[in-house]
C-alpha cells in the first residue's frame, strides 16, 4: 500500500490507514494489492485532483485502488466533520474497494454500496432523524442520479439503516451472496429479480417489513 502524504502527522496517519484497512478486511474474503492512499492538506488540492469543485460535507473519495481524502486537521478546517472521523471515513472508502472487488466490477446499486459502507464504517447507526419512508426508495436511491437528487434526504441513513436491517434479519453472508450475482450493468427490474433468488423475498415485501419496524 502506497500512502501520499506530506504531513507532520505522517507516522500516526500511517497507523490509522493500517487499522482501517485491517478492520474491513476482516469483513471480506477478497484480496486487494497495489491500492493507493493520497491525503490533501486543503480542499484546493483535493478537488484538483478529483477536477471538479466539492461540496463542504464530501471529503473523501475511492476509485478502482485508489483513494484521495482530506487530511484530519483539513476534515476539521474545511469540512463539517470533526478530524476524529478519520478513520472512520477510511473505512468507508476502503469497503467501497472491497465492494468493488467482491462484485468483479459488476455495478452495485446506490444504496447498497453507500449502505454496506456505513455499516462497515459504523456510521449512521446512531442517527436520530424521523424518517419517512414509502416504498420504493431502494429504486429511488439506487442510480448515481436518483442518489444526487436525494443526497439531503438522508440517503446515507436510509441506506445504512436497512442495511444494518438486511444484515441482522439475514446475515452478512447474504449480503455478500447478493454482491457477487449482481450484473455488469444496473437495472432496476433485473435487480430485483436477483434479490428474488438470493434472499427468496421480493424486494417491495422486505422495504415494508423494513419500514414497518421503523415506525
Amino acid at each position: 500500500m502506497k500512502v501520499v502524504y506530506k504531513g507532520k502527522d505522517f507516522e500516526k496517519v500511517e497507523k490509522d490507514i493500517l487499522k482501517a484497512f485491517n478492520h474491513v478486511r476482516a469483513y471480506f474474503p477478497v484480496e486487494i494489492s497495489g491500492i493507493t492512499i493520497r491525503i490533501y492538506e486543503n480542499r484546493f488540492l483535493f478537488d484538483k485532483r478529483l477536477k471538479r469543485e466539492t461540496p463542504e460535507w464530501l471529503i473523501a473519495n475511492a476509485s478502482e485502488k485508489e483513494i484521495d481524502i482530506l487530511s484530519p486537521l483539513a476534515i476539521e478546517k474545511e469540512s463539517n466533520h470533526q478530524k476524529i472521523e478519520f478513520v472512520q471515513i477510511l473505512k468507508h472508502e476502503f469497503t467501497h474497494l472491497f465492494l468493488n472487488k467482491l462484485a468483479k466490477g459488476n455495478i452495485i446499486p446506490m444504496w447498497l454500496n453507500e449502505g454496506i459502507a456505513s455499516y462497515v464504517a459504523r456510521q449512521h447507526k446512531n442517527d436520530k432523524v424521523k424518517l419517512s419512508l414509502e416504498k420504493g426508495f431502494c429504486r429511488k436511491i439506487g442510480t448515481k442520479k436518483g442518489w444526487d437528487s436525494n443526497i439531503n434526504n438522508f440517503s446515507y441513513t436510509i441506506s445504512a439503516l436497512f442495511v444494518s436491517f438486511l444484515i441482522k434479519k439475514y446475515s452478512l453472508g447474504k449480503i455478500k451472496e447478493l454482491i457477487t450475482s449482481l450484473h455488469k450493468y444496473y437495472n432496476y427490474s433485473d435487480f430485483k429479480k436477483v434479490f428474488l433468488s438470493v434472499y427468496g423475498k421480493d424486494l417491495s415485501e422486505v422495504e415494508t417489513m423494513f419500514i414497518n419496524m421503523l415506525q
